[in-house]
């Protein structure tokens, strides 16, 4: 049995991601879009290199990102991730962030998240950039969401077109 589309491929899923369609998404160089609290309560949006783990998303700052002192005083953030091209795959995520470690000058697990990052984002020559950073201070930071929304495609979501029952 063949699955019939109410909409041209182009379009995109028309859905949410599942969970395995969220780490594929995740897997490759998106940039995620951090969303903090500053001091005076304003919003402060920052793009940064990001590794999903399947249950947190992983971010490696350098020691002077204005944002980190946002979460020390309000770990609560937003995220988002997203395709701004045809089929805008977009995945945002509200939750905690919290610093792992740091700042200190990259080893252990912050070293390896961001070996992998400069590779995903940067290609083969990745660690060309990240070896003589390696020195610079920078955190750690776990960002763990408590609600995941997540959408390809053109169309409208049906929440948004449906009318009101009178």
């Amino acid at each position: 049995m063949t699955e019939t589309r109410k909409y041209p491929e182009w379009m995109g899923k028309m859905r949410g991601l599942t969970p395995a369609e969220i780490a594929e998404f995740l897997a490759g160089p998106v940039v995620a879009r951090v969303a903090s609290i500053d001091e005076e309560g304003m919003p402060y949006i920052t793009p940064v290199w990001q590794e999903w783990d399947g249950t947190a998303l992983w971010i490696v700052p350098r020691e002077r990102s204005v944002w980190v002192n946002h979460i020390q005083h309000n770990p609560h953030v937003a995220v988002s991730c997203a395709l701004d091209t045809s089929p805008y795959t977009r995945v945002l995520m509200r939750g905690t962030a919290a610093i792992v470690a740091g700042p200190t000058v990259m080893a252990g697990q912050c070293l390896d998240v961001a070996n992998r990052m400069a590779v995903r984002y940067l290609g083969e020559r990745g660690p060309e950039y990240l070896i003589p950073t390696a020195d610079r201070p920078r955190y750690l930071i776990k960002f763990t969401p408590t609600k995941i929304v997540s959408w390809e495609g053109v169309e409208w979501h049906e929440k948004y077109t449906k009318q009101e029952e009178a």
